[in-house]
């Protein structure tokens, strides 16, 4: 098979079935890499904390609203972009932008320089999942679809896993800048492979002058199509108050475990790299598997699942930032780390199913907008706020109780994908 050829139409060829599962390969690696280098600096909060004097409201920001403002408004204007142009082309660029702002952010010399980084992160980031999307929806059809989205959203996971277990032995052994270096290194090595073996897939897209370029692809037309339709409209809700639980806790998390249990940064990294980058891999993947085996059956459960595994993890995940014993909170966020992301796959399956095929990066891009500039951006600071402002009486405490309020935002989240099962048509 020749370079820039891995990718052709979707039938039953033999090579063609080799060629999806190739892409798939790839896109989950950059996934990985996208969420290695997001994620890298939760491991590294402590050591910047000290170095430069910084309060956790200015960890909050910079570990969230830095990366996420550009991440979320530009996502939407390179949605709109690739609905008529190369996905595989967006794909390769982001890659390329966001490793090397990574490996910058190992030279900042102050918290401003930190800012920009982050800030040039948020930005190379912000074509990857719109066009990773759409390529995937491309290659498999309805039925296969959440477990392929959930395989390329499992990447997320082991890029969570590099992050704390790599992230924390180097930034131990050879310093946090360091970490940052060799993981820039890495995703633009990656980038650079996706763009020369990964060809544009075919199909599935508006054409120049069509009534869809002209009408359906515009953000006012697929906003007014998410926030009508009942489904996609708390299926929306649900994700966005889903992510803000998961990101604000999974940024805090290292700093959690060295302030309330005394953690190293390597004893904190390799705990949350196995039970949040591998048993939260299998977890994500599963929650997209039986979504759609379960909506084979029934569609509402294809949601309702979701519902039931929130609600039913929570009292674990709060049990794990009150007791004080640490071998019994270790044990107790087991489950909550395989879950936490379980609706990722099915979230993005249904959009994708109840929006034109020409303009699921746009409505990705949107989706996107609201989880991540509210999950990302927001909820990062706001723990910080409460830890530093609320909770301040209770000294290096304050963070366990800052994420226990979090988690209520959770059942709320549960609420809504039920209500979307609900909405959705028995069959």
């Amino acid at each position: 098979m020749q370079t820039g050829q891995v990718l052709t139409h979707v039938d039953a060829s033999v090579d063609t079935g080799r060629a999806r599962r190739a892409a798939l390969v790839l896109l989950t690696a950059l996934s990985a890499l996208n969420h290695l280098d997001r994620q890298l600096i939760a491991i590294v909060l402590e050591p910047i904390r000290a170095e430069f004097a910084l309060s956790d409201i200015q960890l909050g920001l910079l570990s969230g609203l830095a990366f996420a403002a550009l991440y979320t408004t530009l996502g939407i204007p390179a949605s709109l972009w690739v609905v008529r142009h190369s996905r595989v082309g967006l794909v390769s660029l982001s890659a390329i932008v966001w490793g090397m702002m990574t490996a910058l952010t190992g030279a900042a010399q102050s918290f401003a320089h930190l800012l920009l980084a982050r800030v040039g992160v948020g930005i190379g980031e912000a074509g990857f999942l719109p066009a990773s999307h759409a390529i995937v929806s491309a290659l498999y059809q309805t039925g296969k679809r959440a477990t392929a989205l959930a395989v390329v959203s499992a990447g997320v996971n082991v890029g969570i896993f590099l992050a704390f277990l790599v992230g924390g032995v180097v930034a131990q052994f050879y310093g946090w800048r360091t970490a940052f270096f060799l993981s820039g290194a890495v995703t633009v090595t990656t980038a650079l492979l996706f763009r020369f073996m990964v060809a544009e897939p075919e199909g599935d897209r508006a054409e120049p002058g069509s009534v869809a370029a002209g009408a359906m692809s515009t953000l006012s037309d697929t906003a007014r199509r998410i926030f009508t339709d009942p489904v996609l409209r708390h299926v929306t809700l649900g994700a966005l108050l889903s992510s803000m639980v998961a990101y604000g806790a999974l940024t805090w998390l290292p700093s959690f475990l060295l302030r309330s249990h005394g953690f190293s940064l390597t004893g904190a990294g390799t705990y949350l790299a196995l039970v949040i980058g591998i048993g939260g891999g299998l977890g994500t993947w599963a929650g997209g598997y039986y979504s759609d085996r379960l909506g084979a059956r029934d569609i509402r459960w294809s949601l309702w699942l979701i519902a039931l595994v929130l609600l039913a993890t929570k009292p674990f995940t709060v049990g794990f930032f009150l007791v004080e014993a640490s071998w019994l909170a270790l044990i107790l966020f087991l489950l909550p780390a395989m879950t936490s992301a379980i609706f990722v796959g099915p979230s993005i399956s249904t959009l994708h199913e109840r929006v034109p095929p020409m303009v699921r990066p746009v409505a990705s891009a949107i989706f996107l907008f609201l989880t991540s500039f509210i999950g990302i951006g927001l909820s990062p600071i706001v723990v910080g706020a409460l830890s530093q402002w609320v909770f301040a009486s209770a000294g290096e405490e304050s963070l366990r109780y800052a994420l226990v309020v979090l988690q209520l935002l959770g059942v709320l989240g549960a609420v809504h994908f039920w209500l979307a099962g609900r909405a959705l048509k028995a069959g």
